[in-house]
This record gives structure tokens, sequence and C-alpha cells, in this order.
């Protein structure tokens, strides 16, 4: 066996080793930022999103609350009609 070609045969793998070492690293890099990122851009969509559900919320209490209060006056409108209906129906039949 030829101790030349031994020698560049362990110095290609080196090289080989080193290359694939080194795309590696690259790759971990690029994995690290891509994730970094995607959590950045995730944290604030959510937030977004948050302040819109709350925001949403807010507006559904102020309408629910709205409506109670008109249920309420209508509630009292229907009395007082009911009220007057009453009244009218005694003065007819008083007459």
């Amino acid at each position: 066996m030829n101790y030349y070609t031994f020698f560049n045969g362990i110095v290609i793998t080196l090289i080989a080793v080193m290359v694939v070492l080194l795309i590696r690293l690259w790759v971990k890099t690029k994995l690290e930022s891509w994730g970094y990122n995607l959590t950045r851009e995730t944290k604030a969509l959510l937030r977004d999103t948050n302040l819109k559900l709350d925001s949403i919320k807010y507006q559904q209490e102020r309408l629910h609350s709205g409506l109670e209060r008109l249920q309420s006056a209508a509630s009292t409108h229907t009395n007082a009609l009911n009220g007057l209906h009453a009244r009218l129906s005694q003065s007819k039949t008083a007459v």
C-alpha cells in the first residue's frame, strides 16, 4: 500500500469532516435565528390577538349593559301602558 495515497485519504477525510462540521455550525446558527424570529413574531401576534379579544370583550360588556338598560326601560314603559290600558278599560265599562 502506498503511504502517500493513505495520507491523502486521511487528509481528504479530515477536510470532509471539517466541511460537515462547518455546515452543521452554519445550519445550527440559521435554525436558532429562525426559531428566535418565529417565537418573537408568534408572541407579537398573540399579544395583538389578546388586545383585540379584550377590546371585543369590553364592547360586549358595554352592549350587554345597554341591552339590560333598554329592557328595564321597556319593562317600565310596558307596565305604564298596561296600567293606562286597564284604567281605560275600567272607564269604558263604567260608562
